[in-house]
């Protein structure tokens, strides 16, 4: 009968999850700059970053000053999400190495035992 997990299967399910981690961390963190950099040009984000108050002259003004924070808003909440994101990467990337490390080890001294004379595997 043939194992459950296969050897091989979890080693390439383990790599998958390494690459996935990797590329999830990397897309959150070029991102998470990409919004930083729009939140910068923000005339909103400009203001409350200053702390201090905008004497608002038209209709229109104010408008566009709301504008700018709705839309400074939705940044800030895209950034957060991308941190989120960037930290599940990195915690795949976690797993996934330990989980390579763990089998690499039993994989090791599997072979350890059955290259002693005398010693038969118990797995047979």
């Amino acid at each position: 009968m043939r194992r459950l997990f296969d050897s091989e299967l979890v080693a390439r399910l383990l790599f998958t999850a390494i690459v996935v981690g990797i590329l999830l961390a990397a897309g959150g963190a070029i991102r998470y700059f990409m919004l930083q950099n729009e939140l910068s040009t923000n005339l909103a984000a400009q203001v409350r970053e200053e702390g201090g108050e905008v004497a608002i002259e038209s209709k229109g003004q104010a408008h566009g000053l709301m504008a700018a924070d709705i839309e400074r808003r939705r940044l800030v909440a895209e950034q957060f999400n991308m941190m989120i994101l960037g930290g599940v990467g990195l915690a795949l990337l976690g797993l996934g190495w330990l989980g390579m490390d763990i089998t690499r080890g039993r994989r090791q001294a599997g072979e350890a035992i059955a290259a002693q004379p005398g010693i038969s595997d118990a797995s047979d």
